[in-house]
């Protein structure tokens, strides 16, 4: 069962795990980095941003501070998920466009928090094979 120390200790290790985590893999890419990994920093901060004022508006929690960059969000994040309690992961939260057919279904505030954990893991692992790719000037 999710609780909330449980899920703050998560995205704490995909974001920071200095071997796997995101952060490792951001800092991990040295000189003139691909073209699609601000690409990937950019849509994993709006992503980030966006799924935690859902859940802040969902639960009366408060939501990221809106001039948070990705390494903020990383941290900030850890520290919002500890301080939810377990009655606010049971909380279903909205989709982000319910009108869309087809589109994505009500999840609670557990089952957010565990696909932005491997959200975050798959794009690590994409920033790490985009810094391994040589750069050709």
């Amino acid at each position: 069962m999710d609780d909330p120390a449980t899920l703050s200790a998560l995205l704490s290790r995909v974001n920071h795990d200095p071997q796997e985590g995101l952060q490792a893999a951001l800092d991990a890419v040295d000189g003139q980095p691909h073209p699609r990994v601000a690409g990937i920093a950019a849509h994993l901060t709006a992503t980030k941003r966006d799924l935690w004022t859902r859940i802040a508006r969902a639960t009366g929690t408060p939501a990221p501070p809106d001039d948070a960059g990705l390494h903020t969000l990383l941290h900030w994040e850890a520290a919002a998920a500890a301080a939810l309690s377990a009655a606010h992961l049971t909380v279903t939260v909205p989709p982000t466009d319910p009108g869309t057919a087809g589109g994505e279904p009500p999840m609670t505030v557990a089952a957010l928090l565990r696909l932005n954990a491997a959200l975050t893991t798959g794009r690590a692992a994409q920033i790490r094979r985009l810094g391994q790719q040589p750069r050709l000037a």
